[in-house]
Formats: C-alpha cells, structure tokens, sequence
C-alpha cells in the first residue's frame, strides 16, 4: 500500500514541486485535500514558520506531515523579502492584481536603482520540517539555497512566485523558463529534500 504524507501548502505550484521529487513513491496531499488554508507564518525564521506549518498539518491530516517555509533574499534588499516574500506586496487595495504578480513588481520596483548585475544577487533559500505526527519531538531539518540574480524584466510561464524574475546565470534563463524537471534538480527545495531524503522515508516508515 502506498503511503500517504501531507505537504503543508495551498499552492499548487509547490506541491508539484514536491510530486516531481517524490516521482509517485508516496502519495501527497496537501491542505486542499482537508478543506483547509494554511496557519499564519508570524515568526522571522523560516524555521519557526516551517515548524508551525508542519504541525498544524499533521494535526489536521493525522499524517505525517512535510512543510517548507521558503523565501527570496535580495543583497541589495539587506535580505529583503526573505521571510515576508510571499506577502511582500500590499494587495488590498488592488483586487484585480494577483499577489505573485504584485510581489514581483514591488520588487523590481524596489531594485529599479541596481543598474548592474553584480548589485542583483540573491537567493532562493528554504527550510524544510518534516515530523511523523504533530506532536513528534524529533523533527527532520533540511536547509536548501540556490543562488541567482534578480532580472530586469520577467520571462517565462512556469513556476510561481519569483520565479520569472530569478535569472539561473547557469542556464542562461529565468527559473520560469526551466523545466519543472531542471527545477527540482537545481532548486532550494529540490537541494533541501535531497539531503534528508533517505532519513524521511525511514522515519515515516517506522
């Protein structure tokens, strides 16, 4: 019988994401399947964030329970959105605007004044909690980074977030011109699932 784990997300984009790295090895499901929003990210870490997220996952699932808090560091930005990326914009006033799009427009806006590319590094840093129950005392940490440069102008459709502006020098393309693929090998997310691969499915199958 194939297992079941919970990914604490809403976002399709990054559930995908995972599925891609998983490759049909386990089943995920994600606060969709329950019928829920995911909690409130109050805490400047992404660790804590993660934490919370993965707790209140499995709590609500009764599964074991995967949760990334995951954000865009910007040199020029003195780390900023880092924590708050997925909120960076204000979109209340502009209902029509989706939030990717807004943040992305922030913060190009916010960049407007770095003219050469060695002003524009950044990048993609996530941490990854995994615990087998919400109460479980002893959770799995990963850390993942992909480095970058902040673009001048979006390209690309797939992905989300960032992703359009984020330039992988690499590849001679944003991460919304990659495969989701070439994603999940080069990314943060990929990079930190990677490393505590093998200790996850031992601790979820025990």
């Amino acid at each position: 019988m194939t297992s079941r784990w919970m990914v604490a997300t809403n976002n399709e984009g990054k559930l995908l994401e995972f599925e891609s790295f998983f490759e049909g090895k386990v089943v995920l499901e994600s606060f969709k399947s329950f019928e829920k929003q995911s909690p409130a990210e109050p805490y400047e870490t992404f660790l804590e964030n993660a934490l919370e997220k993965a707790r209140y996952a499995s709590l609500v699932s009764k599964l074991p329970s995967i949760a990334d808090d995951s954000g865009l560091v910007v040199d020029y930005l003195r780390g900023l959105p880092g924590v708050r990326s997925a909120r960076f914009a204000d979109i209340s006033s502009e209902k029509k605007i989706q939030q990717d799009e807004a943040n992305v427009r922030k913060l190009l806006s916010c960049m407007s004044s770095a003219k050469d590319l060695s002003q524009r590094c950044c990048r993609f840093v996530t941490t990854i909690v995994a615990i087998k129950s919400h109460d479980d005392p002893d959770p799995l940490i990963s850390r993942g980074v992909w480095e970058g440069l902040v673009a001048f102008e979006p390209r690309g459709k797939e992905g989300f977030g960032y992703d359009p502006i984020f330039y992988v020098s690499e590849k001679k393309r944003t991460a919304a011109q990659l495969s989701l693929s070439e994603k999940t090998v080069l990314s943060h997310r990929g990079k930190a699932l990677k490393k505590i691969s093998f200790e996850l499915f031992k601790k979820f199958k025990n």
